[in-house]
């Protein structure tokens, strides 16, 4: 083979050209298939960060109903006492299962730890004597505290 027949024949070059390409675009998408999934992780590992910050916030959030009283047709005075170690959000109230819609006060008042909030509200339920109520009180972060009061 003289150096002039390998220059006529350049089927071998185009195919180590070929297999470079070839190469090079595995490589690039390889790269973009893992920046994508390290994206990916990192939003899903941040999501996973945030939900279990929540969740200690409302293991430390404690609360309690301490008191109910009943004032002229169907208005009700919740005192209620945070006895966790963070603050402390009424942010609804249901009487018999049913969401108070009237609040006269103390909805989404910011309670700190160890001291009372009072919330107003008018029943839903009509209140009447000798009867029992079930009171739920639930925080902004969702704990929950439910009571039995007879009128």
């Amino acid at each position: 083979m003289t150096a002039s027949s390998l220059l006529r024949d350049r089927r071998g070059v185009s195919e180590i050209i070929a297999s470079l390409i070839l190469v090079l675009i595995v490589t690039a998408a390889g790269t973009v298939a893992y920046s994508m999934s390290l994206n990916s992780f990192s939003q899903s590992s941040s999501l996973f960060q945030l939900q279990t910050g929540q969740r200690e916030e409302q293991a430390r959030e404690r609360f309690a109903v301490v008191a109910v009283s009943w004032e002229a047709t169907n208005r009700l005075n919740l005192t209620v006492l945070n006895y966790g170690k963070t603050d402390v959000t009424v942010d609804a109230v249901y009487v018999n299962g049913t969401a108070v819609a009237t609040y006269l006060g103390g909805k989404g008042v910011k309670t700190g730890a160890s001291n009372l909030v009072f919330v107003a509200f008018n029943s839903s339920a009509p209140i009447l004597i000798g009867q029992i109520y079930d009171i739920l009180v639930v925080s902004e972060r969702g704990s929950r505290n439910e009571i039995f009061w007879e009128a």
